[in-house]
């Protein structure tokens, strides 16, 4: 698929702003999130901290209405102790009993929260008169003083005895039976007894005691006490509770020794101790009430608070106890979470929609400007495909009407125009001179090719000759080595000869000894002149056979040119020898000629042989010293020879030579006339080019 340069720059500018719509997309989409993120966890944190701090307040506003009640029931308890504390001593005071139940009955009258007051002395300590006060009003059998009251039904008061003041007998929460006044009499002060079953009015009734002792002179004479009905408790816990976000909080009161006093949301639970509640919260439980520092905790999806208080007087720790879920209190940032995610989804939505709003009318815009920008290069390409395509105009030119990079390109289009059309214009005589050159060049290499022909063949008459001088050559060494031969045996004749001229002296000699033995070497010497006759013929013919082959031997020296002038040399000498050994040889014959003679006429004239026989002796040595030099000389000839045949290999060996580096100068010209054909097949086809680019750049309209 081919897209032109205005589609491209649409389609990347349009995928270019569509991505910079989506990363801002997605970058605010981030930010909007780490935003959302950070208020919301500020404000959860926020939220936490102002309802810990409310929770926290609360407590202690629950604190504050629990101890209320209590601390108004032991004020009470121990403003009676004083009352009776006041009646025992005053001696005035006769009904000392009466006025003290009238006394407990003025202060229920007083106090509605209040279940019950009462009063218990030890024996014979109100008046001394417990035995004339037996089962009196508010007395027991024995006369102890010990009257309860409490309300009845119609809203008046009924006394009744105490019950269990001296039983130890703890319950399941550890408190003992008469723990309401064993409590006061062991620690001589003020106490709250933890919630208990107490039996009123023929039915057991959970109840908390505030006791206070009546001294007398520092010692322990009995306690005075109010009782407030749990229930009471649970109504001012239940009223917290439903007060505590709207009723979804939780609420209990825990009693020094660790028993449930009120639970807003399970009442079976008063009375129990704090094993039935969670082992972690029964710990935290005990822990503030041990330190006496609030606590709040977050766990089971819940805030808790754990707030103690201490009722004046008393050193035990009571601990309220608040409990909210987390939905409810984090209710408020749940919704502004809520908020900020369709905020954040208005706000990608728009976002987006206008990004690709404006992605649209910049890839039209885009669009529009690609178009206006890229005319000129339309009109460029047009141009170029009309030259390129067309006719080869030339002379076409581009109308420059902007001055930006488009237009820099059409004045430097206009320019390249103008160049090309100058660079043709000179291209065409170029293109003669090449074909006429092309043409020259075929004619030169057609020659060239010709006269390699002609080299090759001659080159190829001198590898034939120089075969011929090669076996010449050979030819001549073997004459040489049989002239050798042949100087070599007349080489052994000299020297038989020489012996025979010694031995002959010695026959002279031996002449004047004895005619006889003269005639005979006389006899002998003829036979042997004839033979050394003979010989020397023999050495004359191989004397002028040598001549012969020496002459034959410069002859091809000549021919050989500068190679065989070493060897004409030789041949020279050679003949110069030859020539020698022919005089030598001559003058021998004519020397035995003469002995042949004088031997005859000493055969005849063997009577005057005494008289030359000196003569004879020195001719016999001078014949010694003619074959001593004949010796020589067929020596010098033999060397000669051998100079001959050795000479003759060397020059088989250079013709040998010279006959490879024709046979390589012989494929050199192959060589070069296959290049000169070659050479002429370029210059056919550098004509052809010629011709064709004459015909492309007629083709140009200049």
């Amino acid at each position: 698929m081919h897209l032109s340069i205005q589609q491209r720059f649409s389609i990347w500018a349009g995928l270019s702003l569509l991505t910079v719509v989506v990363v801002t997309a997605l970058i605010s989409v981030w930010q909007f999130g780490s935003i959302k993120q950070t208020l919301s966890e500020q404000g959860r944190d926020v939220s936490q901290q102002q309802a810990q701090q409310y929770l926290q307040i609360l407590a202690q506003d629950t604190a504050a209405q629990l101890r209320i009640p209590l601390e108004t029931a032991l004020h009470t308890a121990q403003a009676n102790a004083a009352v009776m504390q006041a009646v025992v001593a005053d001696s005035s005071i006769t009904d000392k009993r009466g006025l003290a139940v009238r006394t407990l009955e003025q202060t229920l009258t007083l106090n509605d929260d209040f279940l019950g007051a009462y009063v218990a002395f030890e024996p014979n300590t109100v008046d001394g008169s417990d035995f004339i006060q037996r089962n009196s009003l508010g007395s027991d059998a024995r006369g102890r003083f010990l009257p309860y009251v409490v309300r009845s039904d119609k809203n008046s008061f009924v006394v009744e005895n105490l019950e269990g003041l001296e039983d130890a007998t703890p319950d399941e929460n550890g408190v003992r039976a008469g723990e309401y006044y064993l409590c006061s009499k062991d620690r001589k002060s003020s106490c709250v007894i933890d919630p208990y079953l107490y039996p009123i009015d023929g039915e057991q009734v959970l109840l908390t005691s505030l006791v206070a002792p009546i001294m007398r002179d520092g010692r322990f004479i009995g306690i005075s006490g109010i009782d407030i009905s749990a229930a009471f408790l649970q109504s001012v816990i239940k009223d917290v509770a439903a007060e505590l976000y709207k009723g979804m909080g939780q609420t209990l009161l825990i009693s020094p020794r660790g028993v449930i006093v009120g639970h807003s949301q399970q009442p079976e639970l008063i009375g129990q101790n704090l094993n039935a509640l969670d082992n972690d919260l029964r710990e935290a439980l005990r822990s503030v009430s041990e330190e006496g520092q609030s606590r709040i905790l977050q766990q089971q999806q819940q805030f808790i608070v754990l707030s103690p208080f201490n009722l004046p007087g008393s050193d035990q720790g009571w601990v309220t106890y608040l409990a909210v879920p987390e939905a409810e209190v984090l209710a408020a940032v749940a919704k502004q979470e809520q908020f900020l995610h369709r905020a954040q989804t208005t706000f990608v939505t728009t976002t987006s929609l206008l990004g690709l709003l404006l992605a649209i009318i910049g890839v039209g815009v885009v669009w529009l400007v690609a178009r206006s920008s890229i005319k000129p290069l339309s009109e460029m390409t047009t141009l170029v495909a009309s030259i390129a395509e067309g006719e080869g105009d030339l002379t076409q030119q581009l109308d420059i009407k902007r001055q930006d990079e488009t237009g820099k390109l059409s004045g430097f289009l206009n320019t390249f125009i103008g160049k090309l059309r100058r660079l043709i214009q000179q291209l065409i005589p170029l293109g003669d001179n090449v074909s006429k050159l092309s043409a020259e060049g075929r004619q030169i290499s057609e020659q060239t090719r010709t006269q390699m022909d002609q080299q090759q063949q001659l080159l190829e008459e001198m590898v034939s000759a120089v075969t011929e001088m090669a076996a010449s050559a050979q030819q001549i060494a073997g004459n040489a080595d049989r002239t050798s031969q042949f100087v070599s045996n007349a080489n052994e004749s000299s020297q038989s000869g020489a012996g025979l001229v010694q031995r002959t002296s010695e026959s002279i000699h031996q002449v004047s000894n004895s005619v006889q033995e003269s005639q005979s070497a006389m006899l002998e010497l003829e036979k042997n002149s004839e033979a050394i006759v003979s010989i020397l013929s023999v050495i004359q013919g191989i004397a002028e056979q040598t001549n012969l082959l020496a002459l034959n031997a410069a002859i091809e020296a000549a021919r050989a040119g500068e190679k065989g002038r070493g060897f004409a040399v030789v041949a020279d000498e050679v003949r110069a020898l030859a020539s020698r050994t022919q005089v030598a040889t001559v003058d021998i014959q004519e020397k035995l000629n003469v002995l042949q003679k004088g031997s005859r006429q000493a055969a005849a004239k063997m009577q005057q042989s005494g008289q030359q026989v000196t003569e004879t002796v020195d001719l016999a040595r001078a014949a010694e010293s003619a074959l001593q030099d004949i010796q020589k000389a067929i020596m010098e000839v033999t060397e000669m020879t051998f100079q001959i045949a050795s000479a003759t290999e060397e020059q088989s060996a250079v013709c040998e030579d010279v006959s490879k580096n024709l046979t390589k100068i012989s494929q050199l010209v192959e060589h070069t006339t296959e290049g000169a054909r070659q050479l002429n097949q370029v210059g056919n086809q550098l004509d052809e080019a010629a011709n064709s680019l004459k015909l492309q750049l007629g083709s140009f309209k200049v």
